[in-house]
């Protein structure tokens, strides 16, 4: 959310100098991203970062470059194969220098060393009136994307002059939806399911209704907002209405078998909670992610961590299963990180 008053809740490099460093970049991705099956076979890792609020605060620019190199630093250690950007990336900034333009620089480190980066928009760049701006500096990324995940689909955009990041792919086993279910009405940073004819909610059943299910548990949702509500008031009115639970749930419960998690950030907290039904049948699990800067918020009593969810993932059976780790990638200094 935006702040306003309030914290919310050696050969292949020589052959690759000869290329043009985008056309590098995917190569690499490509090679890294088929070695790595080779190598791992079915198991992998993807890391989670969350709500990195690049808005022009060098602070804020260092910890997200601290994240970056842990990923980097851990990706053979973890077979970190895929990174996830859950949100409330970048906004603003001055025309020449546009914070969403710095972000990319620093993400596509990802990509250069052959981790496929998935960025996911927020509600801060919509608020902060970068969602079209957002389309079109992460546009090119989200086509190298398409070259190098299996099965790779993304919604048409805009769609009533809204312009709504809906995409999935496939990967090991695995079947991952990214939907944006960020309000677009000023003013609001809750969810909303954009229930209309080319909207989110639609595109987002469709997907799971014809996605692949031959693995229990092989469907993972992530989206900026996690698909739940806490009991908590004040972090509900950030979170999704009771009757847009429903119809998530209602959806959701056909296929309570093959969902495992939506993974989220916007609420500035390391939280499980397990979405069930009135039987206590747990449909689907939510995990959000801390934010990579330091924001303590209730009912955190200290917050000097620079958050990295690890999940470690073996799909080799008949059912997936995941492992979490929440990682601190905050080194003894974090120095200044002017991105050029």
């Amino acid at each position: 959310m935006v702040n306003h008053g309030i914290c919310k809740i050696g050969t292949m490099i020589n052959k690759l100098t000869c290329l043009s460093s985008n056309r590098a970049a995917l190569v690499l991705l490509a090679f890294s991203l088929m070695t790595t099956a080779a190598a791992y076979g079915r198991t992998f890792s993807f890391a989670v970062i969350a709500d990195p609020h690049i808005n022009g605060n060098p602070s804020q620019s260092a910890k997200i470059k601290a994240a970056v190199d842990w990923i980097i630093g851990n990706k053979d250690g973890e077979d970190i194969e895929l990174a996830f950007v859950v949100g409330d990336i970048a906004w603003g900034g001055p025309r020449a220098r546009r914070n969403l333009k710095q972000a990319k620089g620093m993400l596509d480190r990802l990509a250069g060393v052959g981790i496929a980066y998935v960025p996911i928009i927020g509600d801060n760049e919509i608020q902060g009136g970068c969602d079209r701006e957002f389309a079109e500096t992460f546009g090119p990324h989200y086509r190298r994307l398409a070259k190098v995940l299996p099965r790779w689909k993304k919604a048409p955009l805009p769609v009533n002059g809204r312009y709504l990041q809906n995409f999935s792919f496939d990967y090991k086993g695995c079947h991952f939806v990214c939907s944006d279910f960020n309000s677009r009405q000023r003013g609001n940073e809750g969810g909303e399911l954009h229930d209309f004819a080319g909207g989110s909610w639609p595109w987002f059943k469709n997907d799971i209704k014809t996605c692949p299910k031959n693995k229990k548990e092989s469907i993972v949702i992530f989206s900026h907002i996690g698909m739940f509500r806490t009991g908590f008031g004040m972090a509900d009115d950030y979170l999704f209405s009771q009757s847009e639970m429903k119809k998530i749930k209602g959806f959701l419960y056909g296929y309570r078998d093959y969902v495992d998690s939506n993974y989220a950030g916007h609420i500035h907290q390391n939280w499980h909670a397990s979405v069930w039904t009135g039987l206590f049948t747990t449909i689907y699990h939510v995990r959000t992610t801390d934010e990579t800067w330091y924001c303590r918020q209730w009912p955190e009593v200290a917050d000097r961590s620079i958050t990295v969810r690890l999940v470690e993932v073996d799909s080799d059976g008949a059912r997936v299963s995941y492992k979490q780790h929440v990682r601190n990638a905050l080194k003894a200094q974090v120095s200044e990180y002017t991105s050029r």
